[in-house]
């Protein structure tokens, strides 16, 4: 229980209402509500003024609250380092997963290298020409042309899929820290 909620409930059980208590303390009525809402806390003054009017202890008034704040505690401490789940992620990752991404890895590489490629090949066809390491033909500035179109076709598939592998590998990885750090 917070102390919002014992405030609350002191009040309820003095039979007094918000406005009583707003009055008894020369504060105003939200602000009472808001103490109680656990929106804002009385300062250490008002806290002692609440329970002598409550005829309680501020360590009772108070004393919930530190139990759940002892309790969250306690819930952090709990997760454990699981030792085998470790091990197991390890070879698990060396073995199998370390081929699947590198394969994965080694063809998004050459999706990228194939698009650029084609992107460019109009502008290799040109520095050929210029240089003169190759004749200049019709057909091949017509093919530059159409593979410099597919790349650009190519180019929003291969950054999809880029990221698509990124935002897996990601989530992959949150997934086996979340495996070895059970609660």
């Amino acid at each position: 229980m917070s102390l919002g909620q014992s405030l609350k409930e002191a009040r309820a059980a003095m039979d007094l209402t918000q406005e009583d208590i707003a009055k008894k303390l020369y504060v105003t009525r939200q602000t009472v509500s808001r103490w109680e809402q656990n929106k804002t806390l009385p300062n250490i003054f008002v806290l002692q003024e609440l329970s002598s009017l409550y005829g309680l202890s501020i360590d009772e008034l108070i004393s919930e609250t530190k139990k759940s704040i002892q309790k969250k505690e306690e819930e952090i401490s709990m997760k454990k380092f699981n030792w085998f789940a470790l091990v197991g992620v390890v070879l698990f990752n060396l073995l199998l997963v370390s081929v699947v991404a590198l394969t994965t890895i080694l063809l998004v590489f050459a999706l990228w290298l194939i698009t650029g490629t084609f992107i460019v090949s109009p502008i290799i066809l040109l520095g050929a020409n210029v240089i003169g390491a190759q004749s200049f033909s019709l057909f091949q500035s017509f093919a530059s042309i159409l593979l410099c179109l597919a790349g650009l076709v190519l180019y929003p598939l291969a950054k999809k899929t880029t990221q698509t592998l990124v935002d897996f590998f990601k989530k992959y990885v949150k997934y086996n820290k979340k495996m070895v750090y059970s609660e």
